[in-house]
């Protein structure tokens, strides 16, 4: 039988978009008018995804997410137009980690709403999951943090051989540090060392496995700890003290106010990967690994102030998927 979706969205070409996207791969969609509907039918069709319009679940302080989290066990996927950073104080319960931006894209839908429903870490993990028709694909294991550089450096070399070049090349460099950085230092417990820029080198048997690789129109890389210490709290909480920066930044610029003793670096790059990437995925098996995905589309390069979030937490989806609907 085909997975159950409850959506909720009043817009009607948004419906249409959705409606088309889900049937086209197979789903059977519940679509809803109201807050009551949404919460009458999940509790009578017990679906396997929900699917919510922010603005549609924004009204009373998101009430309506929380009275879904006591009638379904299901994920839910918010989508949106608007700026997530407004809402971002919604997020952070363990079945709202998604949100997704509009108009939505066919493939990342599909993507999302496989790994919700098919619970096995062979398709949550992996890059060759998230780019079809790999064509190139490289992988480099880390053991000492003194190697990070020259990754980044082979990876940008190798990703203009390919014929890849982006204008925010910068950024993308920035936001590679820091991903392996956090994968070498934080996940591996040398917060310290890394503060105090000490070099290490991580003890056997544990490596930082770093997967990139390139289609015709995409290029990806992958940075896989396996530790598996990284949580959804974790991740949303360094993006709401990034958001928080940027605000203190703004009003500091119109009132002239010297905030450089205020501002961290923690959250850096999580931001810009939102900002600046088509697509990027946190893959989260808690006590086993995490990884993070980035693509590039050679054809598109995010411009909105619109930014997604896709995190996949496999031990919270193994206690959905086992507990009875």
């Amino acid at each position: 039988m085909s997975a159950k979706i409850v959506v909720f969205e009043p817009d009607g070409i948004y419906r249409t978009i959705i409606e088309n996207i889900l049937l086209k791969n197979g789903y059977a969609p519940y679509f809803v008018d109201s807050s009551a509907e949404c919460k009458v039918v999940a509790d009578e069709v017990r679906p396997d995804v929900l699917l919510l319009d922010v603005a549609a679940a924004r009204p009373h302080d998101f009430r309506l997410l929380s009275d879904l989290k006591v009638l379904s066990n299901a994920p839910i996927i918010l989508t949106t137009e608007e700026n997530v950073d407004d809402y971002m104080p919604a997020l952070g319960s363990k079945n709202v980690t998604i949100v997704l931006p509009k108009p939505i894209k066919g493939a990342e839908l599909a993507r999302v709403l496989e790994n919700l429903l098919t619970v096995d870490s062979r398709v949550w993990f992996g890059i060759h999951n998230y780019i079809p028709d790999l064509r190139k694909l490289r992988k480099v294991k880390i053991k000492r943090s003194t190697q990070v550089r020259t990754c980044i450096k082979t990876m940008l070399s190798e990703m203009h051989a390919w014929g890849f070049n982006f204008s925010h090349e910068t950024e993308m460099d920035l936001v590679w540090q820091e991903i392996l950085i956090n994968a070498v230092y934080h996940a591996h417990g040398y917060t310290e060392e890394k503060k105090q820029r000490v070099s290490i080198e991580l003890p056997d048997p544990y490596i930082v496995e770093v997967t990139y690789g390139a289609s015709e129109h995409a290029f990806g890389i992958a940075v896989r700890d396996f530790m598996g210490s990284l949580t959804p709290e974790m991740i949303i909480a360094a993006l709401r003290q990034a958001v928080d920066q940027q605000k203190m930044i703004l009003k500091a610029a119109e009132t002239g106010e010297d905030i450089s003793q205020d501002l961290l670096d923690r959250g850096r790059g999580l931001d810009l990967i939102r900002q600046l990437s088509g697509e990027y995925y946190f893959i989260i098996d808690p006590g086993n690994s995490t990884e993070v995905i980035i693509i590039y589309d050679r054809y598109y390069e995010k411009d909105d102030a619109v930014g997604s979030l896709k995190i996949f937490d496999l031990s919270y989806h193994l206690r959905s998927a086992s507990t009875p609907r």
